[in-house]
């Protein structure tokens, strides 16, 4: 290769270069909350929702009876359903 080959070849990996870093920063993702308050404020309420249905299920007969059945029925599974919504 003469001296002409080697600079096309070193100017066509530039610009790939540079379209790479162009394209790569183009596509930004969408913020999924609109501000850290605002994550901080959803976060805490599904964990609040979380810890209601976990004391729930923990303090409800019907769940224990349900969970320590051996063999389980459509209206078992209806209930544990139920239980957890």
């Amino acid at each position: 290769m003469n001296k002409k080959d080697f600079l096309k070849t070193y100017k066509a990996i530039n610009k790939m270069n540079l379209s790479d870093a162009q394209s790569d920063s183009s596509p930004q993702e969408p913020k999924l909350y609109r501000s850290e308050q605002d994550e901080k404020l959803i976060k805490e309420m599904h964990f609040a929702k979380f810890q209601k249905n976990l004391h729930r299920t923990q303090h409800s007969e019907e769940f224990k009876k349900l969970v320590e059945k051996e063999e389980w029925d459509e209206q078992d599974m209806q209930k544990l359903l139920a239980s957890l919504r």
